[in-house]
């Protein structure tokens, strides 16, 4: 029986979208190909498009006012991908940045506030762990636009080429592992690594309690009326 998308598995569908996300990234970087950056923007475009389906009630359809953000993402996405502007890729750094926060509110609601445990509602609690990462890679690469040189271990260039470093630094961060092949050489992005590691700590507690309370708040026998 083929799994067809559906609100009851949204977030089966977007952690495989995250995933892909990630490999085509590190997959971009290892062949070096030629017109990576425009690769990276389509892979942002399309990920973009799932979270929207994935945390939304789509019930109003795809017009709605909280998707004018994502809009707005990917037209400067695609007008990026055929002119070069350190303007728009400013601006696609900021708005990315505030769309994976967003995303991440919306994430959790669905996730806390279901009332019960099921597997979609696992792979949600996933999906905010790797777009927690993400929010991170994206904070780490607009300080480094704004400030070149906060991070070592780095190549100049379109952010599109740091991005899987980045993204790369910020899930080791966040999961407190640590190589040192890139590191943080400033103040501001040595805040960003120290509140990132620690925001991954509490998140896997908090969200091991929750879901234990849950499952026991469903065990309970429903006293009668």
């Amino acid at each position: 029986m083929k799994h067809q998308p559906g609100r009851h598995n949204n977030f089966i569908w977007l952690l495989a979208t995250l995933l892909a996300l990630l490999f085509a990234g590190s997959l971009f970087a290892q062949l070096e190909l030629r017109g990576a950056e425009s690769l990276v923007n389509h892979s942002l475009m399309f990920t973009v498009i799932i979270a929207v389906w994935a945390v939304h009630d789509m019930r109003g359809g795809w017009v709605r006012p909280r998707n004018i953000l994502p809009a707005i993402v990917i037209v400067i996405m695609i007008i990026d991908s055929a002119i070069e502007s350190d303007v728009l890729a400013l601006a696609q750094l900021l708005l990315i940045f505030i769309f994976f926060a967003a995303t991440i509110y919306l994430a959790w609601r669905q996730v806390m506030f279901t009332g019960q445990i099921t597997l979609n509602t696992i792979y949600g609690a996933v999906c905010i762990y790797i777009l927690i990462g993400l929010l991170f890679g994206f904070a780490f690469l607009i300080v480094e636009y704004f400030f070149p040189g906060s991070m070592n271990g780095l190549e100049s260039g379109p952010w599109q080429r740091n991005l899987d470093d980045l993204i790369y630094y910020s899930m080791i961060t966040l999961t407190t592992v640590g190589y040192g092949d890139i590191s943080p050489a400033t103040p501001l992005t040595r805040f960003l690594a120290y509140m990132e590691s620690g925001i991954g700590i509490f998140y896997t507690t908090i969200l091991v309690a929750s879901l234990i309370g849950m499952r026991l708040s469903a065990q309970q026998p429903q006293n009668p009326g």
